[in-house]
């Protein structure tokens, strides 16, 4: 695999920072939640609606610019949807109620998810095959420190200025986003990509895609190894503090230390794949955390020591880091013509499907370890029997090419 020249690199930094737009703006407002509903005179429950509108908009909004991307190209696309994410979150400054910020998170999301979904298309378009499971690993990378530091940014802020600052801080993301792609990213979309014969049917061209079983498998397997990690982000709190009795700065370090597991294991990929082949590594990968699910809810079933858990419980979270990227790659590199639609239907089903996982494992809830243990083998079932479906070794030509 050859090494990048500096232009590349540049390429990469700005598709790192718009693939961090969604975990900032989802984890940058979050410490502010006390304050924001004392400022619009409402509930905490109230103002964490507003995170379940951004998520709602996110994955609408990814069906809308792909398609897009694939009929205009990538960069004027990029700029409008970031000129949306700029209004809106300056919206979101000046909301004087909590349903304005509803709604102003809502359209916001529809103009940030534009840079994430057709910044996997421009990996496509931009990097030859042997070099894109690398550059997905680097945003499976970014996407995992993201949610790290922006609680922290997060909590600096809200020490200095009032809850409007952290969607000051947001804006000036977005600004400076817009100012990098403007005059750093180039238009990636293939010259005659776009012909009199490409389909004008959005409908048809999301069926076309999800008939290919390939893409069809290694997405739900995406959004399963996302559910799995909803799950365990959700539950944390109550497994590290209420249950196993340690304190607020303990589990900062325990969740530190996972997300740092994350992060190590997507390098690690782009080394794996050198001597394993990506699908045969997401099977093994799946493969292993089915068989440590098993070991955890047992350890959780006879009550283990805390440490003891949460050590099997970091060889649980540690292989998402590999599944993000692999599933990402064998997804959607199989698309030229339509990368961009396939890949806001890779994220949506992403979404949707971690959505499903969490929702599930809420209901199972009933305040005990063991039922969380049950929903980590849930997920990690589910994708086992999803990997093993049987995938076929060609996808449909005329829908590939």
């Amino acid at each position: 695999m050859k090494q990048f020249t500096l232009t590349q690199w540049i390429v990469i930094l700005i598709l790192s920072l718009l693939t961090a737009l969604e975990p900032l703006s989802i984890d940058l407002y979050v410490p502010g939640f006390i304050l924001i509903s004392e400022a619009l005179n409402t509930s905490i429950a109230n103002v964490q609606i507003s995170l379940s509108t951004f998520l709602a908009g996110f994955a609408l909004g990814q069906l809308f610019w792909g398609p897009l991307a694939d009929k205009m190209g990538r960069k004027k696309p990029i700029l409008a949807s970031l000129a949306i994410f700029i209004v809106a979150t300056v919206a979101c400054m000046y909301v004087k109620t909590v349903e304005q910020l509803w709604i102003a998170r809502f359209i916001q999301a529809i103009g940030g998810c534009g840079g994430v979904v057709i910044s996997r298309a421009v990996v496509t378009d931009y990097f030859d095959k042997s070099s894109t499971l690398k550059i997905f690993s680097i945003l499976a990378l970014i996407m995992g420190i993201a949610p790290i530091i922006a609680p922290v940014i997060g909590n600096g802020i809200l020490s200095v200025f009032t809850w409007k600052a952290l969607f000051g801080a947001i804006l000036i993301l977005g600004i400076a986003m817009f100012i990098f792609t403007w005059f750093g990213l180039p238009e990636t979309h293939k010259p005659g990509i776009v012909t009199p014969n490409t389909k004008t049917n959005v409908f048809a061209d999301y069926w076309s895609i999800l008939k290919v079983k390939k893409f069809f498998i290694y997405s739900l397997i995406a959004g399963i190894a996302n559910g799995a990690l909803m799950v365990y982000v959700a539950n944390g709190p109550f497994l590290v503090m209420e249950k196993g009795g340690l304190s607020a700065n303990a589990f900062s370090i325990i969740f530190a230390t996972n997300a740092f597991g994350l992060m190590l294991a997507s390098y690690l990929t782009t080394h794996l794949q050198k001597y394993i082949p990506v699908n045969k590594l997401v099977k093994l990968t799946v493969t292993f955390m089915f068989a440590v699910s098993i070991v955890l809810l047992a350890l959780m079933y006879i009550n283990v020591n805390i440490y003891i858990m949460l050590g099997v419980l970091f060889f649980y979270i540690f292989p998402i880091g590999i599944l993000f990227p692999t599933t990402t790659e064998l997804a959607i590199t199989p698309f030229t013509e339509n990368s961009g639609t396939a890949s806001a239907l890779f994220g949506s089903i992403q979404l949707l499907v971690a959505f499903i996982c969490s929702i599930l494992s809420n209901a199972m809830s009933n305040g005990s370890v063991v039922t969380v243990g049950i929903a980590f083998l849930l997920c990690t079932f589910a994708a086992f029997a999803t990997i093993f479906v049987r995938i076929e070794a060609k996808a449909k030509t005329a829908l590939v090419e």
